[in-house]
């Protein structure tokens, strides 16, 4: 995780998941690659018991034959980005209120813009304004992606404002 890396971040397209379903290992996997930038080395962004508690909290539809195509790899995407910051419940909704009058893929696609436009707004410093949207729960989903932005903004900034430990003498004086 590191700003310069982020001001040129571009979220990952719908094309970017597979088209073919994937077992939960390769899930894992391929999520943790994508995910990489906004979580420190050593920071699990997914596991299965996290997948299977979404499924239980019917955030993301069940795997078919315990596998998971590309509606689950793009709304677990969204949901990893989104935990940082908001309760489970919370983006349950949000996401209801989003498939509503959008397709998986228009959903999706709608996330990635606004995700790679906040970053981009955050990590250029603040630099340009966006509009208003007119339904409100787009509104909620910039928002929300504005605020995830905004945590790893705060992260990186703390992290580098953060005292370095002093050096220590490698000289050892020798008493006589």
């Amino acid at each position: 995780m590191d700003a310069t890396s982020l001001k040129n971040y571009v979220c990952p397209a719908w094309s970017d998941f597979p088209d073919i379903e994937l077992y939960m290992d390769q899930v894992i996997s391929l999520l943790e690659r994508m995910l990489a930038p906004f979580f420190h080395k050593e920071e699990k962004s997914i596991t299965s018991t996290m997948i299977q508690n979404y499924v239980k909290q019917r955030i993301i539809p069940p795997p078919k034959n315990k596998r998971y195509t590309r509606a689950h790899l793009s709304l677990l995407f969204i949901v990893c980005v989104w935990k940082r910051f908001m309760q489970l419940s919370e983006i349950g909704d949000l996401l209801e209120y989003l498939k509503k009058n959008r397709t998986e893929e228009e959903l999706y696609a709608f996330f990635a813009d606004e995700l790679t436009a906040s970053i981009h707004f955050v990590f250029s410093e603040g630099m340009g304004e966006q509009a208003p949207l007119s339904d409100p729960a787009d509104n909620a989903a910039r928002a929300a992606c504005a605020a995830f932005s905004s945590v790893i903004y705060a992260e990186i900034a703390l992290k580098n404002a953060a005292p370095k430990p002093a050096k220590r003498s490698t000289d050892k004086k020798q008493k006589k």
